[in-house]
């Protein structure tokens, strides 16, 4: 400091840039204040992004007055011979980040900007990733994570190595650092030093209706000739730290002014001088709308704030309209537009029951009620906790994403013309609606605004909260609720259909035609029908269970695959519940082929009875508990397999000959190929756009194998025994019962 005394001032100046980034370290510096509280959240699995529903969501909640918040993020993968994976991780405040990592389509009118969103991406070699937020919105924050890349392909379950991937959290919390609370029109008198004495905080509260916020510092009783006053703010758009520098040796006034703050929340301002010691008078004002505010003599506009709309809760979730009630009665939201004035209508979105769905926005208003010579023109925009700057040159009407622009001249229907925007998963706050009206002739090309003729123009809102797009998808896929992590966040969701992708299910770039789908439907199932063959064999040989298996597989596999698939309605037919045909499949597949092994190994008639019998009851447990897992393939062809080989080993040595002959064997061997073929085909080349090939050659396969495996026509010993027992005949008392049992053996 002393040989800062003594500088001139044009090494001053020289010197002050440096002065200004010592002094943005300190004010990091006086911002790491004790740690408050330190929340861990424990791994969660994440997936491949093929929609949102892949997303794994956490939530976390920050208390109000935090100084600074600090998240952690890591990502692990599991065993570690795994791929290395890259993880996106969102961080949002208020709601659900909207993530678009396909970079589809959205559906038109959507407003997709955030506030405080964060994108950070880590490996999943146990590499973390933090992000710091000087004081954070108290609220909800919400992170998500999920692996950026598609995975079509299928593997059967249990056979390949299964990756899991997963990401855990943390959140610290520190104190705030002192600061001096400012009240609105009252003035603070500040004593400073200079850069090494850390400067002062100071903080005031936003009022809830503020267009404008003025931070006014004086300097007093500087013990230099000049002090330079530095002001640091924090902005709440991008969240980074702004420095305000009032170097001018003859000003000793320095203002901060904040358009369009956060309601409701408190502001933090750090005050440091450059150089010297001086007292600081600070004074914070605000431009407030409100509903009695007249228009200023230099102003052209003014702001009419309306009262804030009543929520009417509809049954269901995601299904609440946002109206006046008069005497329990619901009623339309009707205003009044001047050309004079701007409107502002506000209304809450809540935290639990609304940020999972879609707010919609609808502004109308009828042609009729038009001046025949004018046009007129609403505009508006929507925002969240915060007004928009309502100066004269404001164009409501700029083509932005969260405007609306109703034109009197557009077509409309039934005389009414509208306009709407979408917010997906919307912030938790206040959110306002500003309109504003003009006038046109109509008469000339001109774009100048004239007086309204009618001086005002009756407008209505509709504002609501719906599940994905007014509780549809395009046509195209099906809305959903999802309940994720031990949070309970609930969310709607598009599940779409037929290659059709994004939020709304609007994106057709990659849509399978209908020929496709047809196609897809009508190989699937009609590949079924080469269990006919296989069928007829086994009734010829008089394998009379084996046959009504293979009917019963080719009967559920059908209909299966006709519920089952990736296609529209017109080409989906469920005859039943989708579970139920899914099970039948299932097991039928099972069953199949443990009946077919129990028929290759030829025993006797007395226990090849019940162990086909056991197999079933013990596969539908099985597929009942996880009909995807390996074991319920590999248990059922294991088994089977061990009996086959015991048998004809047991045959073998009976006979002193190899069983069966080599004729047999050679026959087997196409249908050998054939299994091998559909199990390699099934379990390693299977994709989500070759399914329809590939599952269908499958189908074929496992149908044409069984015409060459099971056995020759069976061999049968009937044993028929006549027993007289007749202890009152005479033959029965002198001969014996034994010597009248006859015994007659003979094959079919």
């Amino acid at each position: 400091m002393r040989k800062l005394n003594i500088l001139t001032r044009k090494n001053m100046t020289a010197n002050r840039i440096c002065l200004e980034n010592v002094v943005l370290l300190i004010v990091l510096q006086t911002l790491g204040g004790l740690t408050e509280a330190l929340i861990w959240r424990a791994e969660q699995g994440i997936s491949y992004y093929s929609n949102y529903v892949s997303i794994s969501p956490i939530r976390f909640s920050v208390p109000a007055d935090r100084g600074e918040a600090v998240w952690r993020f890591r990502a692990s993968k599991s065993p570690n011979s795994c791929d290395v994976k890259t993880v996106s991780i969102f961080l949002q405040y208020g709601s659900l980040p909207v993530v678009n990592p396909l970079n589809e389509k959205f559906p038109e009118k959507f407003y997709l900007g955030r506030s405080h969103l964060v994108h950070l991406n880590v490996s999943s070699n146990n590499v973390s990733a933090s992000h710091t937020q000087l004081f954070p919105q108290p609220g909800d924050w919400y992170a998500l994570a999920f692996i950026p890349e598609s995975n079509d392909q299928i593997t059967q379950k249990g056979l390949t190595v299964s990756c899991k991937y997963k990401f855990s959290a943390s959140l610290e919390m520190k104190e705030l650092p002192p600061y001096d609370h400012l009240n609105i029109n009252q003035v603070s008198d500040l004593k400073l030093t200079g850069p090494l004495g850390h400067g002062v905080w100071v903080g005031f509260k936003v009022p809830a209706t503020a267009l404008t916020v003025q931070l006014d510092a004086t300097v007093t009783n500087c013990s230099l000739d000049s002090c330079y006053l530095q002001l640091a703010n924090l902005d709440d758009e991008t969240g980074q730290l702004m420095i305000t520098n009032c170097s001018n040796a003859n000003k000793r006034n320095c203002s901060l002014n904040l358009s369009s703050p956060l309601l409701g929340f408190k502001h933090f301002v750090h005050l440091q001088l450059l150089s010297g010691n001086a007292s600081v008078e600070v004074n914070f004002t605000a431009e407030e709308c409100s509903e009695a505010k007249e228009p200023a003599d230099n102003s052209t506009f003014y702001c009419e704030l309306q009262p804030s709309l009543d929520r009417f809760q509809k049954p269901g979730d995601f299904s609440t309209n946002f109206v006046r009630l008069y005497n329990d009665t619901v009623q339309q939201n009707e205003f009044l537009l001047s050309n004079t004035s701007t409107t502002v209508v506000p209304f809450s979105v809540e935290r639990m029951t609304d940020i999972g769905g879609t707010l919609g926005v609808k502004v109308s208003f009828k042609k009729s009620d038009v001046a025949e010579d004018q046009n007129v023109r609403v505009c508006g925009q929507v925002k969240v906790n915060r007004l928009p700057l309502l100066t004269d040159d404001l164009d409501l009407c700029a083509n932005v994403t969260n405007s609306l622009r109703v034109n009197s001249s557009s077509e409309g229907e039934d005389g009414i013309v509208s306009s709407n925007v979408y917010v997906p998963y919307p912030e938790e706050g206040m959110w306002q609606l500003a309109l504003r009206l003009e006038c046109y002739n109509a008469t000339n090309s001109s774009s100048a605004i004239v007086e309204c003729v009618n001086g005002t123009q009756n407008v209505t809102v509709a504002v609501n909260i719906d599940s994905c797009v007014d509780g549809e998808c395009n046509g195209q896929g099906e809305c959903r609720e999802y309940i994720r992590s031990s949070d309970f966040i609930v969310f709607s969701s598009c599940v779409c259909t037929a290659g059709w992708r994004g939020y709304g299910c609007t994106d057709g770039r990659e849509a399978y035609s209908g020929s496709s789908q047809l196609t897809e439907v009508l190989l699937l199932t009609i590949s079924n029908l080469f269990f006919m063959p296989a069928i007829f064999v086994a009734l010829h040989r008089r394998y009379y269970i084996e046959a009504m298996v293979y009917f019963y597989n080719m009967f559920f596999s059908t209909f299966y695959h006709a519920c089952d698939g990736d296609r529209i309605d017109k080409y989906v037919y469920c005859m039943t519940k989708y579970s139920v045909l899914a099970t039948g499949d299932f097991l039928a597949s099972t069953c199949s082929l443990w009946v077919t092994l129990i028929a290759m190994a030829q025993i006797p008639i007395d226990f090849s009875s019940a162990i086909q019998m056991a197999g079933p009851l013990a596969l539908i447990m099985g597929v009942l508990l996880d009909r995807h897992s390996l074991w319920v393939i590999a248990v059922p062809t294991g088994v089977g397999l061990l009996l086959v080989i015991v048998s004809w080993t047991k045959r073998c040595c009976s006979n002193k000959r190899c069983f069966p002959d080599k004729r047999r064997y050679l026959w087997m061997l196409p249908g050998v190929l054939f299994a091998v073929a559909g199990a390699v085909m099934f379990a390693f080349f299977e994709t989500a756009k070759n399914y329809k090939y590939i599952h269908s050659a499958w189908h074929v396969c496992l149908s044409l194998c069984i015409i060459f495996l099971l056995p020759p026509r069976r061999k049968e010993k009937v044993v028929m025994s006549v027993n007289f027992d007749d202890t009152e005949s005479t033959e029965g008392l002198v001969l014996g019962p034994n010597n009248y049992t006859r015994r007659m053996n003979f094959e079919l």
